[in-house]
């Protein structure tokens, strides 16, 4: 009877654990994690619309002369007499309090739906927000902190909005979320007034941990972007069992989501399904063809918004063209940031260049979404991308009658185009010189894509 009892008792184990192993498929282990795929969608997308909004958008003020300089850092850096910001609030608001900003965030004039229009019209395929930045202000009702958009400030959903409207236009929709908070009590140890705090016993089991449980119950985003991590190492913060939670979560409906690489203080470059690089990038540091990256900027010097931006600070269309095709063809996407106004405008200076990217879309788009990495990435001014047979060389200058090309050789009979030009093009290629595409004088130089031009070439 006993052995009998004891065979049934390790059936039943062996049946549980297979169960849960299909019901649980990531196990918080870096092997199990690292087996993650990206999904096709980001791959394919290219182009996303990142926003920095918040508190900070009330003093909207960081100093312009020191190179890239976060306004969403004014909560921090208001702090140190080091820094510009310490006189600078001193000056204008005296004795006021970070915190005394909260009711002066009114996102008055906050509109998802046009936000979301917006990103489409600039060519992007996603987008996502800062549901909490590192001043710990929330932009949901999280039961967790009454330091939230629902109890404090602008008194409204701004996550559940955002969510809705981005999908309704056919949008991937995804959070920023910071791991840590500058001045949170329960994470510092200092027993200083910080408005919404509800104590519990530890800041990573008791709060982060169930506020990303609840975000992803609430919203089902499609990725997550994690930031804050740098003090401690990713033990401290648990993102093992964090990111396994969120793609067994997933996995429950059918949910292709990705992360970025940031788990704990060395651990960036090394894990997860994307690695972030802000504002500056080369090959070196990427391993470009090995693993998805983003590039991530804004228009300005800064991610949230600045009302001391000038013009002289913004990269133009250009800039943000080029960018574009040079990430995409070594493997990136563009991360676009955009800071809006407390009231929840995006300034026009920000408006402009990603408008004007994404009329450049419209027409050139087929040589950038659904690509991927060619074997050759740069070559002069030229940067390729591929999809099926063919390969698109983008030229990011205009090369007048004849653009030259020594990396592709067509197939033969290839017809060559330029895209947004009706008609097909004359080349020559030979050993020597390589490829030679004709553009006829008496042929009117495009101004439908007047910032960079592609050809598409059949390969094989």
């Amino acid at each position: 009877m006993k052995l009998k009892l004891a065979c049934l008792m390790a059936a039943f184990t062996v049946l549980f654990t297979a169960q849960n192993l299909t019901a649980q498929p990531y196990l918080p282990t870096w092997e199990s994690l690292d087996s993650h795929k990206m999904p096709e969608w980001y791959d394919d997308a290219k182009i996303g619309l990142s926003m920095h909004w918040g508190v900070y958008a009330v003093p909207a003020w960081a100093p312009r002369d020191k190179g890239i300089s976060y306004a969403e850092w004014y909560g921090h850096k208001m702090h140190d007499k080091k820094n510009p910001t310490y006189q600078y609030h001193r000056e204008k608001y005296g004795d006021t309090t970070y915190d005394d900003f909260i009711p002066q965030w009114k996102a008055e004039s906050y509109n998802p739906t046009e936000w979301a229009k917006f990103a489409k019209n600039m060519g992007a395929k996603y987008m996502f927000i800062t549901s909490k930045h590192h001043d710990g202000f929330c932009l949901w009702p999280t039961k967790y902190t009454d330091r939230n958009s629902m109890k404090m400030g602008p008194k409204k959903d701004i996550l559940g909005e955002y969510f809705a409207a981005a999908r309704k236009e056919g949008l991937k929709v995804g959070l920023y979320y910071s791991l840590y908070e500058w001045h949170n009590p329960l994470y510092t140890g200092k027993d200083i007034p910080y408005a919404g705090l509800k104590k519990v016993d530890n800041y990573v089991d008791d709060f982060m941990i169930p506020q990303i449980k609840e975000l992803i119950e609430l919203y089902h985003p499609d990725f997550f972007y994690f930031d804050g991590e740098w003090d401690h190492p990713e033990p401290f913060w648990k993102m093992k069992e964090v990111v396994a939670y969120y793609y067994n979560e997933a996995a429950k409906r059918n949910q292709e989501v990705f992360v970025n690489d940031r788990f704990g203080s060395e651990d960036r470059g090394k894990h997860g399904d994307l690695y972030n690089v802000e504002y500056s990038y080369n090959d070196a540091s990427l391993g470009i063809l090995t693993h998805k990256w983003s590039f991530w900027q804004g228009i300005a010097k800064t991610f949230g918004y600045n009302q001391d931006t000038d013009m002289e600070d913004c990269l133009s269309p250009k800039e943000f063209i080029d960018k574009t095709i040079d990430g995409v063809a070594r493997n990136g996407n563009f991360d676009i940031n955009v800071g809006p106004t407390a009231a929840g405008l995006i300034p026009e200076y920000e408006q402009y260049p990603l408008l004007k990217l994404g009329e450049w879309l419209k027409v050139n788009g087929e040589a950038i979404y659904g690509t991927r990495p060619w074997k050759i990435q740069v070559e002069g001014d030229a940067r390729f991308t591929s999809k099926d047979d063919f390969v698109y060389a983008t030229f990011l200058k205009w090369a007048g009658d004849e653009f030259k090309l020594k990396s592709v050789k067509p197939v033969e009979g290839s017809k060559i185009t330029m895209l947004g030009v009706p008609g097909n093009l004359d080349w020559t290629w030979n050993e020597e010189n390589g490829l030679t595409i004709n553009y006829p004088r008496q042929k009117a130089r495009p101004t439908s894509c007047s910032y960079a031009w592609a050809f598409k070439i059949k390969v094989k």
